[in-house]
């Protein structure tokens, strides 16, 4: 099809005016490793971006799933809801990944703040910004009501005691600060949870941990 056909064809949109909220940038901050430094918001507060370095410079910006970032930065969590099927899905997804919705557009509804966990693993090596928390749990959680998983930490819990279908909540890092990302929030076992007793897995999960722990203590 022509342009002559379609006027619209080469016709973009203008690009939203953003405004820098909040920058976290530190001396420190290289080209390298991994770390945020900033976050803007657009001026109709629809639009979410920030800027990561990874080894270089990147611009993240969320575009239709903006109110998930929006939704962390005042302690909600965001998904998407099919129109047709009902799925829910976190993290959000601007189209139904259930074929038979043919990519119907999603819905933008809230979450619960509890679930359980589906599967986890306890790390014993991670990337820099995370070596001084090892060893640590990390799970995917499915949230209640929703169909799909999110993966993110289990803290305040020993590794070992880690459990499959345990009840989770959601706990969330001082809004001062968070920027819009995952690591916004983490889980915590759900009140009231008590882990199972001691048994060989467990004891052989604590062995392998221990030297972990002993490395962890010689890093500055």
């Amino acid at each position: 099809m022509s342009k002559k056909e379609n006027p619209n064809i080469h016709k973009t949109t203008s690009p939203p005016n953003m405004k820098l909220v909040k920058e976290f940038r530190d001396p420190e901050t290289k080209e390298v490793g991994f770390k945020f430094i900033d976050y803007w918001i657009s001026e109709d507060k629809t639009l979410f971006q920030t800027h990561l370095h990874y080894d270089q410079l990147y611009t993240w910006r969320m575009g239709e799933l903006s109110p998930y970032a929006l939704g962390l930065l005042d302690g909600k969590l965001m998904g998407t809801k099919c129109p047709k099927c009902g799925d829910v899905f976190f993290p959000p997804r601007v189209n139904c990944w259930n074929l038979n919705c043919k990519l119907m557009k999603t819905e933008w509804v809230e979450l619960a703040q509890t679930g359980r966990v589906h599967t986890y693993t306890v790390a014993g090596w991670s990337g820099r910004s995370s070596l001084k928390r090892l060893p640590f749990v990390l799970a995917y959680v499915v949230l209640d009501g929703v169909t799909t998983a999110i993966a993110n930490e289990i803290r305040e819990i020993k590794p070992w005691d880690a459990e499959f279908d345990m009840p989770v909540k959601v706990k969330w890092v001082p809004k001062e600060q968070r920027i819009g990302a995952i690591t916004d929030f983490y889980f915590v076992p759900a009140d009231r949870w008590e882990p199972s007793p001691m048994n060989a897995e467990k004891e052989r999960i604590k062995k392998l941990c221990e030297p972990v722990y002993e490395w962890v203590k010689t890093l500055k």
